[in-house]
């Protein structure tokens, strides 16, 4: 009996060969666009990434718009890019929504039985995260050295399959590495090379479940240190929604500061941080390594924005310690201009101090060092 391919539904296996005559893409790689079929193709083999020591699949934690699944991006050797040959798979997933394209996720599953042909099973389709669309972490290459690696999160877009076995597996040691930062969020204001768009806010999530979801088993925590670089690139955005402007001024006030830490001499950097139990990373802002003071920056000075930052700073400075420094560090929150009066008070309570932007672009607070320019 002939499998028609007329249709691929989510759960549907089948081989490139068949994906490609409905949804187009290229014989071969991960990451395939499709110019006539408007589709971007993302393939995954969970015996490639497990063996370097990273996962795609679901995040087993969800958030007010549903879950998150995490695709990493083209590069199987040194750090990932958006740049030239080499990051035009990665570009081509980052600027699917002002191209009119819709990203499609397979998974590798199998081979046709008495053959080498490769079996892939269609997840559905999907969209970037529109507040954080991807995010760097650090893992090792083919080559077994340690590089940066896109990780993009994915959005559900329509009915998608959801099963246990695509979930990311939890943390099951504590483990703790200094590895270089990469921005987070600045090639989704770029114009070139990455996109000029605002991104899309995800749909209402909708999903098609074969399997019952099982919890993650709980195991240990893991942090790792990060050591920041420059943006490189002016951060610009069209057609935004207020959270991605936002995003856009928490960016712009954590860079402008990390420069003056530069210039003052500090070493500067981030903790990415991996929960006992949990499936997804956290990551931390700016981390003053020279005084061991972490930074919580926020794009307001609201009363919701500080609250948030207090809640962050105090989960994630319990997992920040350093070979170099003895307990846990200070903890400041970094603001665009001095919150209100009765926020001190509060932030006092929990031994938090404020370090903000004046009118004249100083930046005002106990921690903030002195430099010679």
């Amino acid at each position: 009996m002939t499998v028609s391919v007329e249709v691929i539904n989510p759960g549907d296996v089948r081989t490139r060969t068949e994906i490609r005559a409905v949804f187009g893409g290229s014989p071969q790689g991960g990451i395939c666009p499709s110019e006539d079929r408007h589709s971007v193709n993302l393939y995954s083999d969970p015996d490639v990434g497990e063996l370097v020591g990273y996962y795609d699949g679901w995040l087993a934690e969800e958030d007010e718009l549903g879950p998150v699944f995490e695709y990493t991006g083209a590069g199987k050797s040194g750090d990932q890019t958006f740049d030239g040959v080499a990051g035009s798979g990665n570009r081509a997933i980052l600027r699917h929504a002002e191209q009119g394209r819709v990203l499609r996720v397979f998974t590798r599953v199998g081979k046709v039985p008495g053959s080498d042909t490769k079996t892939h099973r269609y997840l559905g389709s999907f969209t970037l995260d529109g507040m954080e669309p991807y995010v760097w972490r650090r893992v090792p290459g083919e080559d077994g050295l340690e590089r940066n690696v896109i990780v993009f999160r994915l959005r559900a877009e329509g009915a998608v399959q959801y099963t246990a076995e695509d979930v990311i597996p939890a943390a099951e040691a504590t483990t703790v590495e200094f590895v270089p930062f990469r921005p987070v969020t600045a090639a989704m204001f770029q114009s070139e090379p990455a996109t000029s768009g605002g991104l899309p806010l995800p749909k209402q999530r909708s999903r098609k479940s074969t399997t019952a979801r099982k919890p993650a088993p709980n195991a240990e925590t893991s942090g790792t240190f990060v050591v920041p670089e420059a943006f490189g690139t002016k951060l610009s955005i069209r057609a935004a929604t207020a959270a991605t402007v936002a995003v856009r001024h928490e960016a712009e006030l954590t860079q402008a500061y990390k420069a003056h830490l530069d210039a003052a001499g500090h070493q500067t950097g981030a903790f990415q941080i991996k929960v006992r139990g949990l499936t997804s990373t956290l990551r931390t802002d700016l981390y003053d390594a020279t005084e061991h003071v972490l930074y919580e920056a926020k794009g307001s000075n609201s009363r919701e924005d500080v609250r948030m930052a207090l809640g962050q700073i105090l989960d994630y400075s319990r997992y920040v310690k350093t070979q170099d420094h003895e307990g846990e560090p200070k903890r400041v929150i970094l603001l665009p201009a001095a919150p209100a009066s009765d926020m001190y008070t509060l932030l006092d309570r929990y031994d938090v101090g404020v370090v903000y932007r004046a009118d004249d672009g100083r930046f005002v607070g106990d921690t903030v060092p002195k430099t010679d320019q």
